[in-house]
């Protein structure tokens, strides 16, 4: 049964090299082209990078299909060509005893699946929530990862000029009564957790009292395939690093494969 799959026409094209160039070439033609409607779009791609891209498409594309097409085209040209790798690294596996020299290609391969993968399920799965202002003590629930956040503590870090230059927000994590993680969050160096992704974005004040109090304003970012990307990109570092070592080693050995 498995021969017989593996010896049809229909598993040949899709491991087919030339199914690749055409997908590859297709998708690159068709972002180029695409991306050249956005500076003559702001207010319909503004918000791109604001939500997950399903999201966006959903709320947003569907309703500016002549200026979007291209973006879910080329996405679905994109999983194609996730699929073409997936099975070049299947028939691959199954022929493993043959071509085992080729591991490093085959990893490379495998990585970008794991890598789309990843993509496909936060843009589906995730979420990103802009402008979430905390006053000092301030709860907010994160239902979907079953944890809270609280900032314990905001400090703005100014230069002689009396310009800022940063800020400094203790945030911490809790699950029910408990802290599972606590640090000290500022520009460039986020709270991570499990795929949620806390970032210091701006702050601001707010008169309370009598008296102004300042506030943080916090970007909250959950991609559950954050780990799973970061297996796709191990994998294809290391298939980076086994094709140079066995391209050199063909090398010192007077073997001079060709670049392709």
């Amino acid at each position: 049964m498995l021969k017989t799959i593996l010896d049809s026409k229909i598993w040949k094209l899709f491991c087919s090299l030339k199914l690749t160039i055409v997908l590859a070439s297709a998708i690159t033609l068709i972002t180029i082209g695409g991306s050249l409607l956005i500076p003559f779009n702001p207010k319909t791609f503004a918000g791109i990078d604001s939500m997950p891209l399903g999201l966006w498409i959903e709320k947003v594309a569907v309703h500016d299909l002549a200026m979007t097409w291209w973006i879910p085209m080329a996405g679905g040209l994109v999983v194609l060509l996730g699929v073409n790798t997936l099975c070049c690294f299947t028939d691959w596996a199954c022929h493993f005893r043959a071509r085992w020299r080729k591991c490093g290609e085959y990893l490379i391969h495998i990585g970008f699946v794991l890598i789309l993968g990843a993509y496909l399920w936060g843009s589906q799965a995730g979420f990103r929530s802009e402008n979430n202002p905390f006053l000092v003590g301030q709860i907010k629930q994160l239902p979907q990862q079953g944890v809270s956040l609280k900032l314990e503590a905001f400090e703005t870090v100014l230069n002689k000029s009396g310009r800022p230059i940063d800020m400094l927000n203790t945030l911490a994590l809790y699950k029910g009564n408990q802290v599972i993680k606590r640090v000290q969050a500022r520009t460039n160096h986020p709270l991570t957790w499990n795929g949620l992704v806390i970032i210091p974005a701006s702050y601001g004040q707010t008169m309370r009292g009598g008296r102004y109090l300042p506030y943080s304003i916090l970007t909250i970012d959950y991609d559950p395939g954050a780990n799973l990307a970061l297996a796709g990109g191990i994998a294809m570092g290391c298939g980076v690093i086994l094709t140079l070592f066995s391209f050199y080693r063909k090398r010192t050995r007077g073997d001079h494969p060709d670049i392709a």
